[in-house]
């Protein structure tokens, strides 16, 4: 073999091998974000469980200002919807934070609440 045929097998095999890198590279990051969103949609069933939502007389207090689960956060905000009387915005939400970037998963419910004094 000449040195021109080692060379430009360096240069193919080189090539080939940061392509593999570069798709490994990839393939690890959406295992990892995947690995995160499960990890938040866990944290949102059990923050629902340890702080069910509830109709009572005061429906906003039923909201939850930060539980902390393992560098994941529960959030839940109540409120009342500007156009409608009795129609309340729920936000349930779980933030984490990621190589300086805060990330999040987010429900929103609408929930209408009847007062019993007008029935």
């Amino acid at each position: 073999m000449t040195l021109i045929e080692v060379m430009l097998a360096v240069v193919i095999l080189g090539a080939g091998m940061s392509v593999l890198l570069t798709g490994a590279s990839r393939c690890l990051a959406v295992m990892r974000q995947s690995k995160e969103y499960q990890q938040a949609q866990w944290v949102m069933s059990v923050g629902q469980l340890e702080h069910p939502f509830m109709f009572a007389e005061d429906i906003e207090e039923q909201a939850v200002s930060g539980e902390d689960y393992d560098g994941y956060t529960f959030i839940r905000d109540i409120e009342e919807d500007d156009d409608e009387d009795e129609l309340f915005v729920v936000r349930t939400r779980v933030v984490w934070e990621r190589n300086g970037r805060e990330r999040m998963t987010e429900i929103v419910e609408y929930v209408f609440q009847v007062d019993e004094d007008e029935e």
